[in-house]
């Protein structure tokens, strides 16, 4: 299907990538090769798919996404795609996919495959940081999502690590709470820890404040809910009803 543009709609980065992250968990979960074995042309094709839309640039950019869906920057704005650029987004799991595939290669003996998605791998990363990563380690527009995607995934250059990572606490510390939305989220805290910042990690676990883990627990939540602020929406669909 083609947009309004002539670009596919579909595929969406992040979402898509579950081609490859979830067997690749199942694998890391319960040590069984079988998963990967019986989803590894999946994996190649979904891989394939996206250099496909990256081209010889390597950067994945110009097709729909829905980005860091649902991040603290959408609410009141209408816009629900996140304010963290989709084509750093898709780039960033373009390179993330491509080294699952190397990781499952190499398990399953395709030692030529493996070398390929290894190589495959640096120009994509290449690609990022020329794109995305200023000389002082700032990623993108600065967001959240924007470091910890590009520092999860190893994307950012070895010197510029500890820098990115500063910045991304700083950014934690001055807005006092977290920005992310969808993909963003769950790499947030292991990212922080990671690199040695642990209080803000835990600045922003205990945090009981909207926006927040607690702040739907405080409110009665018994599971996640799909926005920040869900209860304000289903206090006033209450009200309507």
């Amino acid at each position: 299907m083609l947009s309004g543009s002539d670009r596919p709609v579909g595929g969406a980065a992040g979402w898509g990538d579950a081609a490859t992250v979830i067997p690749w968990e199942l694998f890391l979960a319960y040590d069984d090769k079988r998963v990967l074995e019986d989803q590894y042309m999946s994996m190649r094709r979904w891989v394939e798919y996206e250099q496909s839309r990256a081209g010889a640039d390597e950067v994945w950019d110009g097709d729909q996404h829905f980005g860091d869906w649902l991040d603290f920057f959408s609410v009141g704005t209408g816009s629900s795609f996140g304010s963290t650029s989709t084509d750093l987004i898709a780039t960033a799991y373009f390179a993330h996919s491509t080294e699952i595939l190397r990781r499952t290669a190499l398990l399953l003996g395709k030692d030529k495959d493996a070398a390929r998605y290894a190589d495959s791998f640096e120009k994509i990363k290449g690609a990022f940081q020329r794109a995305f990563v200023a000389s002082d380690g700032t990623v993108g527009a600065g967001t959240q999502t924007a470091y910890v995607l590009a520092l999860d995934f190893d994307l950012v250059p070895d010197e510029l690590r500890a820098a990115a990572a500063q910045k991304l606490a700083a950014e934690v510390r001055a807005r006092g709470h977290l920005t992310t939305g969808f993909l963003g989220t769950p790499r947030l805290l292991s990212v922080l820890t990671r690199f040695g910042h642990i209080d803000e990690a835990y600045l922003l676990l205990n945090r009981e404040q909207f926006p927040s883990w607690l702040y739907p627990v405080k409110r009665g939540a018994t599971t996640i809910w799909e926005r920040w602020t869900a209860s304000s929406r289903m206090a006033a669909s209450r009200t309507r009803g």
